[in-house]
């Protein structure tokens, strides 16, 4: 027996709820019993969210009692067209906290719905991606610990741990491991390869993501801000977009943050170096696909500037699941590149384990106590030198827990998330995005005015995460989803953010929209629905609360009479940096130019959360870099000392 279930009560709830939110068409089923057992057995599999079960089950009893208010009988009580027009009217049109939360609800239902074999077949789409088979056993990977193999308490010595193997923690690891040093990786996540990876996005969420992918930052609006927690951290569910940083961010950092040392031509050696290994080259165009084909149609013809992204996937067939686990391997994430890069220099890897405690003497970081999520067990490592890198949310929690580092105030301040929006178009001729890029073009002639625009196709059972409808509306576009484009828009934010300690000991994001990145990402969807117009759409749809989708210019001018509310827009947010950020000014930020923390002497930082908001680019490329930067000048400093 599953460790969660339903009750048959409950289930009656979901399939009556089901039904009228996904009815039956021509091609496909009604919201039936395969998909409420799908949504159970998540659940079941979801074992470390305990709080987004009660949600669900809360949600389930509040939607079917709350309609006695006014249809004075449950929602499971009504009839199926009823039943539609209260779903409707009560919750999606609702108040803040009704929308907010049906939302979400929503979510999970639909996913369950889709991620269903004869919905991919009654529309020509492959459902699982064939079983790969890998090298047997790399040498390197005798240098890998798992959590569930630490039967006991253990003591380990070594010069660096680093607490984190995304973008900045493993290009640091490599860094340091590759110069000489004795390296130490703690991973709270699983180190999962090809063959882990089924391009299932209701799975993968489940494996990859942080809280499933449902970590929120929450404000006058909830915005989704999807992590991993993997080895590799979310460069193993990004889509691969690679920019370096601009040279206006890096004058800005000089300019304002005191950040001296950081030229174009100081940081070249290390830009270099991040592009070689993550094998950086311009999107193919035979794989980006009709869904970047059209934009560029749209966008020649209005005279904006546009081409397709660098990426580190240089082999990539456009299979469309970069954001679950490359399947074909060709994207070089961290998890593929800096990671075995360092264990082949020596470096060890402990995975599925947590670190709890960073161990400190006479304000000196002197190693970090961890625990194994599988078995309990305690791992003790000292070390000289502590490199923290889990990341803009998981880093000043773990400072927060302490106590230590900020003097200055800033601690877990200053976030920016880069804020986006989507765009859904119906096209006349096929587009295909389950074979394609997912984010392999760009449209950035107002880059330097902060808005870019980038591609976002999703597999099918993504596509609520774009669509806000349900009933008919909804089911209609997902019979079209062949013909269906998308599309991205993200604002350079100068709103910010904080992160605290919340429930479970998880950070909580608290990040508020202004009105001046409200006015960009408006400004971005409007841009976006005039490039598909221009480009043939027969209709575009836009995730705003209150606008009609859009056949003509009339129709977007309709919209812009209603100005939304940030809650009435549907945001996420993919690139949290800066809660850390460093400056050359102790007493202003956490950390120094080199990445040390200024009032504990041996703690560095090296991920996101050292880099200064907002860079109004994709920032792996970014966090990499700085991260080999402190690596390289954590090396010297103990090269220095063993001269000594």
């Amino acid at each position: 027996m599953p460790s969660f279930s339903f009750s048959v009560g409950e289930k009656g709830i979901l399939l009556k709820i089901g039904e009228a939110m996904l009815p039956e068409t021509a091609l496909l089923g009604r919201f039936a019993q395969g998909a409420a057992d799908r949504i159970e057995q998540y659940f079941a599999d979801s074992r470390e969210l305990p709080e987004m079960r009660f949600f669900f089950r809360a949600m389930l009893h509040l939607v079917d009692e709350a309609a006695r208010v006014r249809r004075f009988r449950s929602a499971s009580g009504l009839a199926e067209d009823k039943r539609l027009e209260y779903l409707n009217g009560y919750w999606l049109d609702g108040t803040l906290p009704r929308r907010l939360s049906f939302r979400l609800f929503c979510l999970i239902l639909k996913a369950g719905y889709l991620n269903d074999p004869a919905i991919f077949e009654a529309l020509g789409l492959e459902y699982r991606k064939p079983e790969i088979r890998e090298e047997e056993h790399p040498r390197w990977q005798r240098q890998i610990t798992h959590g569930k193999d630490m039967d006991q308490d253990q003591q380990l010595e070594a010069e660096v741990v680093v607490v984190g193997t995304g973008a900045g923690g493993a290009a640091a690891a490599y860094e340091l491991a590759r110069r000489g040093n004795a390296v130490v990786m703690i991973e709270e996540g699983d180190y999962f390869r090809r063959r882990h990876f089924t391009g299932r996005p209701f799975e993968m969420e489940r494996l990859l993501y942080q809280r499933s992918g449902f970590t929120t930052a929450v404000g006058n609006t909830a915005i989704l801000v999807p992590l991993g927690r993997t080895v590799g951290g979310t460069t193993t569910i990004n889509s691969g977009t690679c920019f370096r940083t601009p040279t206006r961010v890096l004058q800005m950092w000089r300019d304002e943050l005191g950040l001296s040392e950081f030229t174009p031509e100081s940081m070249e050696p290390y830009l270099e170096q991040v592009e070689r290994i993550f094998d950086v080259k311009p999107a193919d165009m035979k794989y980006v696909g009709k869904n970047g084909e059209i934009i560029a149609r749209g966008a020649g013809r209005l005279g904006y500037r546009h081409g397709p992204l660098a990426r580190n996937a240089p082999d990539c067939d456009g299979q469309a699941v970069c954001c679950f686990g490359c399947t074909s391997g060709a994207k070089r994430s961290a998890d593929v590149s800096f990671v075995p890069l360092a264990l082949q220099s020596n470096a060890q890897l402990l995975c599925r384990v947590r670190c709890e405690e960073i161990l400190l003497e006479r304000h000196r970081a002197v190693g970090i106590r961890a625990r194994s999520l599988e078995t309990g067990r305690q791992v003790t490592v000292r070390a000289p030198i502590i490199v923290l890198a889990a990341g803009s949310f998981g880093t000043p929690l773990l400072l927060m827990k302490q106590r230590i580092c900020n003097g200055s105030g800033q601690l877990g301040r200053n976030l920016s998330l880069h804020p986006c929006m989507g765009a859904v178009a119906v096209m006349e001729e096929a587009v295909d995005p389950h074979k394609s890029i997912p984010q392999g073009y760009m449209v950035d002639e107002f880059l330097e005015e902060g808005l870019l625009l980038e591609g976002a196709a999703f597999p099918l059972d993504s596509l609520s995460m774009m669509i806000p409808y349900i009933g008919r509306p909804f089911q209609d576009l997902v019979e079209k989803y062949r013909h269906l484009a998308s599309f991205g828009v993200m604002a350079c934010d100068s709103s910010r953010g904080r992160i605290l300690p919340g429930l479970g000991g998880r950070p909580a994001a608290l990040y508020f929209l202004n009105r001046q990145d409200q006015s960009q990402l408006l400004r971005g969807v409007e841009t976006l629905t005039r490039i598909y117009l221009a480009a043939g759409a027969r209709e575009v749809h836009l995730d705003i609360h209150g606008w009609k989708a859009v056949q003509s210019p009339s129709d977007l001018a309709d919209n812009l009479e209603h100005l939304p509310r940030p809650v009435d827009m549907g945001i996420a947010a993919y690139h949290p940096l800066g809660t850390c950020h460093m400056t050359g000014f102790r007493g202003r930020s956490v950390c120094d130019p080199n990445g040390e923390t200024y009032e504990i002497r041996n703690l560095f930082l090296a991920d996101g959360s050292l880099i200064p908001p907002s860079l109004g680019v994709n920032p792996q490329v970014t966090i990499a870099a700085v991260a080999t930067r402190v690596g390289h000048y954590i090396s010297e400093r103990l090269a220095r000392v063993a001269q000594l």
